[in-house]
């Protein structure tokens, strides 16, 4: 990341161009992407998230000031960006963790709390990037729920796939689903069956897609599905593990992909399915070590 982030700066402030389509100085994103600027957002979130462990449990003073540079530039390449998902899903899994390892500890969760929300703050108001991006996004909530001026936008489609689920889920499917082969096309149908009202949304109405893991698994795989979805993250939230780094580990994985899943299906965008699947495989490689020591010890 250390690389992609020079490349990131570079593009920025248009020192060079990767010639990557829709990557530019108000989007510096370093390589290509499925879901561009989504999937380098939530890629800066995860390297945030281990780069503070490492920060907060490294004794050599010269390695934690290069760790607090690198978590300072990092911060900076994240709000540079356009991706909210990585943002958000970096701001809410912050309060959890905080919640996690100081909850004993009330004056300093209240401080880390109030710190974290004035990075945001001085953030919104001094980096251009992300105050047009969250001006965006309240613009776009207000179009929806005040004015009902529907438009295609990344908040407004968001908030409307609680509308359009509504035209498009049948009862009869509520265990199993249609199957994921058959959900894109499954939604372009039952919308135009059921006259959705909103053509304009182009991400329903051409992809099938609801920009939303957890409606897209109750319609492709049903309650039973979404049911094991979350049992997943819930499983590698409370999974036993003494090695600290690896628990943190299974905490930041199940968090961050428990909110980006709001924004985005993990399963489409290949990069975040195997930066998923890489970190699964972590957790479970070392619990699974700890397991054959304990039975040993027994």
């Amino acid at each position: 990341m250390f690389v992609n982030e020079i490349i990131s700066y570079g593009i920025f402030f248009d020192l060079w161009s990767t010639g990557i389509p829709k990557s530019n100085s108000f989007n510096p994103v370093p390589f290509q992407l499925s879901g561009i600027h989504i999937s380098y957002s939530v890629f800066i979130a995860f390297t945030i998230l281990l780069s503070l462990y490492k920060f907060k449990h490294i004794s050599n003073k010269y390695i934690k000031l290069v760790f607090l540079i690198f978590l300072i530039t990092m911060s900076m390449n994240l709000f540079i960006s356009i991706g909210r998902t990585g943002q958000f899903s970096l701001l809410l899994t912050l309060i959890i963790l905080i919640f996690i390892y100081y909850y004993k500890n009330i004056k300093k969760v209240v401080f880390l709390i109030i710190s974290l929300f004035s990075l945001f703050i001085f953030a919104y108001y001094n980096i251009n990037t992300f105050n047009i991006r969250i001006n965006q996004g309240i613009d776009d909530i207000k179009n929806v729920i005040y004015n009902h001026d529907i438009k295609h936008s990344s908040v407004g489609d968001r908030l409307l796939a609680y509308h359009a689920i509504i035209y498009i889920f049948e009862p009869k499917n509520i265990l199993f689903g249609v199957g994921i082969g058959d959900k894109e096309e499954y939604v372009k149908k039952r919308l135009h069956e059921n006259k959705y009202p909103y053509k304009q949304i182009k991400s329903f109405w051409e992809y099938g897609r609801l920009h939303n893991m957890y409606l897209e698994i109750l319609i492709s795989n049903g309650i039973i599905g979404l049911f094991l979805l979350l049992f997943l993250f819930y499983s590698l939230f409370k999974i036993k593990i003494k090695n600290t780094f690896i628990k943190y580990i299974s905490y930041i994985t199940s968090l961050v992909f428990l909110f980006v899943a709001f924004s985005c299906d993990i399963f489409f965008f290949y990069e975040l399915m195997l930066l998923f699947g890489l970190f699964i495989s972590i957790v479970i490689v070392q619990y699974n070590h700890e397991q054959k020591i304990y039975n040993k010890n027994i």
